[in-house]
């Protein structure tokens, strides 16, 4: 970018609109009347523009995240099509199988004597949860009989190598769920199997299962993403603390700093909790029935961006407030001057923003939208609300502690 510009020199303004001229000071000047504003009237402004503010990011603690309950697929998605088809057929669950892998002790065989006993009894487990609509494996196919091997060579080819490993030690148990399972509930069930004892599922000692399938697989998805959630979050804001403490040689505006990110992003799942897990909202937007919880992968996606994008906007404003002080501006008229300075590019620059993520809510994947929307939001309350009254009214509440120790 510095290089296009040098290249382009006075030409970067060749077809500018042409229009009168406005001198830098009135230009400015509905800005800086606000920034004179806030600080002559810091309580009120914390408690009209924070307050509301506060009482969205409480609805944050109600967020549950998990893969949503109901038909989230777009109904015209060949996938979505198909499901449908599947579940008038009754079969809706086969997309869901959950796929148990046993895995015998030394010396035991899947084909004969113990080994065979442990996988048609992990069978009649399996098939005893009322949430198994049946259960496939190779004792299955045989209805009970004795596996010898005149039985088995009559099995259809393919059999035996679907549900057999080669050296005959690993078997596979498939469970069909009933249909009207939602993911929850199946991801749920795959937690349970995987805590539950292979020894009481197979009368096997030494006997071990790995249970696998899209359940599996959504439920370690859940799981990775709730488990780095926090850990992401910690990291950022430490090395936020870190970066914003050394370079503006101050305590309190890298906490204020955090804290305010803090509370755009909290105020954003909360909205996001209100129109997509709660159902508030038009109809175009909010999803009928209510999704009951939100996809896991936004509440990571939202936090990275809008921090990124909230600091800098903070940066922005408190190093011209710095600059206007160290000019020697009484504290208020810094504020007022780092506003006036600042307030034009940080809301201009945030609608762009927000024009692009609102985008995203026109789309027909619930994700997508859900994901647009909370971003959005995120940016639009951070560039106002916060950035524009809570912050300001902070650093003039703080007056010269702001800056302690750095001065």
């Amino acid at each position: 970018m510095p290089g296009v510009l040098a290249a382009l020199g006075n030409r970067i303004e060749v077809g500018r609109f042409r229009r009168r001229r406005i001198g830098a000071g009135e230009s400015r000047e509905g800005w800086r009347r606000w920034g004179r504003w806030v600080p002559a009237h810091p309580g009120r402004v914390l408690v009209v523009a924070g307050l509301p503010v506060l009482l969205l990011a409480w609805q944050a603690q109600r967020m549950r995240v998990e893969l949503p309950r109901g038909d989230f697929l777009s109904p015209s998605m060949e996938s979505a099509i198909a499901l449908q088809e599947l579940q008038a057929m009754g079969r809706g669950g086969v997309v869901q199988t959950i796929r148990v892998l046993l895995e015998l002790p030394e010396g035991a065989h899947a084909l004969r004597g113990e080994g065979w006993d442990a996988t048609r009894q992990l069978s009649t487990r399996l098939a005893e949860d009322p949430r198994a609509a049946r259960v496939q494996s190779v004792p299955g196919v045989l209805r009970g009989a004795a596996p010898n091997p005149n039985v088995l060579a009559r099995l259809p080819g393919g059999v035996l190598t679907s549900f057999v490993g080669e050296e005959g030690r690993t078997t596979l148990v498939e469970v069909v769920p009933r249909q009207e399972l939602a993911p929850p509930d199946l991801n749920q069930w795959v937690r349970e199997l995987r805590a539950m004892d292979p020894v009481a599922l197979t009368g096997l000692p030494g006997a071990r299962l790995r249970v696998g399938g899209l359940p599996a697989l959504n439920a370690d998805y859940e799981d990775t993403l709730g488990g780095w959630f926090f850990g992401v979050v910690a990291l950022v804001v430490l090395a936020t603390l870190v970066a914003l403490g050394i370079g503006f040689r101050s305590v309190l505006v890298p906490i204020k700093a955090v804290a305010l990110n803090l509370l755009s992003v909290a105020a954003a799942f909360g909205a996001t909790v209100l129109v997509f897990q709660d159902g508030w909202g038009p109809a175009w937007l909010a999803p009928t029935p209510p999704l009951g919880s939100l996809f896991p992968i936004v509440p990571l996606l939202v936090f990275c961006t809008v921090f990124g994008l909230s600091m800098d906007y903070e940066v922005f404003l408190v190093a011209r407030v710095r600059e206007a002080r160290r000019a020697g501006l009484p504290e208020a008229e810094a504020v007022a001057e780092g506003l006036a300075r600042t307030g034009g590019v940080i809301t201009s620059a945030a609608a762009i923003m927000v024009a692009v993520f609102a985008a995203f809510t026109l789309g027909e994947s619930l994700l997508i939208r859900m994901l647009g929307f909370a971003l959005a939001t995120a940016v639009l309350l951070d560039a106002t609300v916060i950035r524009m009254a809570v912050g300001p009214a902070l650093l003039r509440f703080a007056g010269r502690w702001n800056w302690w120790p750095g001065g």
